[in-house]
């Protein structure tokens, strides 16, 4: 007796590959700049501050490209919803968003990693706009985190400088 088994035939059929993760990310040296000011202005006012963020991914390379703070009432991402930076920091001009964390765990460190209010807007971010986000946490005048998250997974790069 024989057995003949089924062979699926994929002539002329293209599998969509998924292109490689980024290793590594990179700031582009105007938008440091934009960086620290946005973490002293928090520092000083004593209030957390949020920026739209702009990212491109090049080969195995994130590409932080550019910031754009929100202004007035709407900056202390402590003190009001995340509406506004979900509403004005979507596609195809920002791919996330940068926000500061001056408060100190036991006063003296830094909290150097999103916070579980922080993931459940990252969350809405890719609901809403049905894409992969970009989110950096600026937690000290000179350390930054930051992380791809979305609807198909994250990618969390170790902390750095910026």
């Amino acid at each position: 007796m024989k057995w003949w088994l089924p062979v699926p035939l994929l002539a002329g059929v293209t599998l969509a590959a998924r292109p490689p993760a980024p290793n590594a990310f990179q700031i582009a040296p105007d938008v440091r700049s934009a960086l620290h000011r946005l973490y002293d202005e928090s520092a000083a006012a004593k209030a957390e501050r949020v920026a739209c963020l702009a990212s491109t991914v090049d080969g195995d390379t994130l590409r932080i490209t550019a910031i754009s703070p929100l202004d007035g009432p709407l900056a202390d991402s402590l003190a009001v919803s995340a509406a506004a930076s979900l509403a004005g920091c979507g596609p195809p001009a920002w791919q996330g968003t940068v926000h500061t964390h001056i408060a100190l765990r036991d006063g003296q460190r830094p909290y150097s990693s999103f916070s579980g209010a922080d993931r459940g807007v990252m969350l809405m971010w890719g609901q809403r706009w049905r894409s992969a986000g970009t989110f950096c946490l600026l937690y000290s005048s000179e350390k930054v985190h930051c992380e791809i998250d979305g609807p198909e997974g994250g990618l969390i790069f170790p902390s750095a400088f910026y």
